[in-house]
């Protein structure tokens, strides 16, 4: 039993205090407890002799004028770390609570993050601050092997025809075109491959996440879930071994509403376009019962968007307690490579298990493969990509795992 100690001066603060403590204690599996008196404790306050110097408050405006130091770290008076407000701020992304300036469809800019800003993405600083209060209590560094989660956004179906199809007129290939007009005719369109998918990742021992839109049409879903063929591959992906979700649509629809139309027990959700706004998304997913979310990565960049390996439960500033869901962030898309970096796929395969060799401890690393990188003509190369990550899961023995157990494994409720 790990005891920690809160003089008087920061009681004020023991909410979030305790629960970054309780994150910690899940992350290393020591029990903790809060003492009455010093004696024995490790002690945090604001003097100069305690254990964790607390450098100011905890609501998100006191951090507004925060400044990271270069190592990514809020620094105290005295210039050491302050881990405990560092966890808190990066754990929560705190950086983007009422972001003054969204992009055009209202999501945080990865260019106006502090991990742009000091190149930090690829750093899991989180784990560093808790090793810091590991080493304070004795206890070894957590070193567990890392996990898998696998996803797919399942956006469109029936595109392929048409992008598909312009990639090889382009080349003077008509021939192909022919031959997808053919598989649309025999009404089976290249991108309408989510069984496949499932099979392919049965050859590698892996299970993965398929996250569906309810509403067509505009930025949404190019077809109807509630289609015999659309549930048909729905049901594929059960059958399979494998998990689904919702993807929040692109509308005035609450994330209720669109749980309605699911007609599926969902536990989980990801944003469609990575499009959500903190603190409100938070709550909204609250709201609608959810129990795990998968929508917190950068879609222009790869790595932490709160530098953070592992599953948690954010903080909710109006209880001053723990929301009830597991957020799983997003760290590795397909889309980052061919649209935002222009990366080539041999270029993009090095990124990436550059990527993963870094984490190989202590993390669960999410990968997003929509479901049209599975077609060798537009996304030439990204299906190759994608056997080689399964390959690097099976090969390295790393494992995929379930919704569920991320959940009982990560929630600190």
């Amino acid at each position: 039993m790990v005891k920690f100690y809160l003089y008087p001066e920061v009681a004020v603060y023991q909410a979030p205090i305790s629960y970054i403590l309780k994150i910690w204690s899940k992350h290393t599996g020591a029990a903790i407890t809060f003492s009455p008196t010093p004696d024995g404790a490790l002690t945090i306050g604001t003097s100069a002799d305690v254990t964790f110097r607390i450098s100011g408050g905890f609501q998100p405006d006191d951090f507004r004028q925060a400044a990271l130091s270069p190592a990514c770290m809020l620094l105290g008076v005295d210039g050491q770390p302050d881990v405990l407000r560092t966890a808190f701020y990066l754990i929560n992304t705190l950086q983007e609570y009422n972001d003054p300036q969204p992009d055009s469809l209202g999501r945080f800019q990865y260019a106006n993050s502090y991990q742009h800003r000091l190149g930090v993405a690829r750093k899991n600083i989180v784990q560093t601050c808790f090793d810091t209060i590991s080493k304070a209590a004795g206890i070894a560094p957590r070193r567990e092997k890392t996990h898998f989660m696998l996803s797919h956004d399942i956006d469109l179906v029936h595109r392929a025809v048409i992008e598909d199809g312009f990639n090889v007129l382009k080349k003077g290939r008509i021939d192909q075109f022919l031959a997808i007009l053919m598989r649309v005719a025999m009404a089976r369109p290249d991108w309408l491959n989510i069984d496949q998918i499932v099979k392919l990742e049965s050859l590698y021992d892996c299970r993965s996440v398929f996250f569906w839109i309810v509403n067509r049409g505009g930025l949404n879903a190019d077809y109807t879930f509630h289609s015999t063929r659309m549930q048909r591959q729905f049901q594929a992906v059960t059958a399979g071994g494998s998990e689904s979700g919702l993807h929040k649509s692109i509308s005035d629809e609450s994330l209720a509403q669109e749980l309605q139309k699911y007609r599926h027990d969902a536990v989980s959700n990801r944003y469609h376009y990575l499009k959500f706004h903190l603190p409100q998304a938070y709550h909204d997913i609250e709201a609608a019962g959810l129990k795990l979310d998968a929508s917190v990565g950068f879609a222009e960049e790869v790595g932490f968007r709160n530098n953070y390996g592992l599953p948690f439960n954010p903080y909710n500033f109006q209880t001053q307690k723990p929301f009830s869901f597991v957020e799983v962030p997003l760290h590795v898309m397909d889309r980052t490579y061919y649209q935002y970096k222009k990366f080539t796929p041999a270029e993009a395969e090095k990124d990436i298990l550059d990527f993963f060799d870094q984490h190989r401890e202590n993390c669960l690393l999410s990968v997003l493969w929509h479901n049209n990188f599975f077609t060798n003509y537009k996304f030439k190369g990204y299906l190759d990509l994608y056997k080689k990550i399964l390959a690097y899961i099976r090969d390295n023995k790393f494992t995929t795992i379930s919704q569920q157990e991320i959940i009982n494994q990560y929630s600190i409720h």
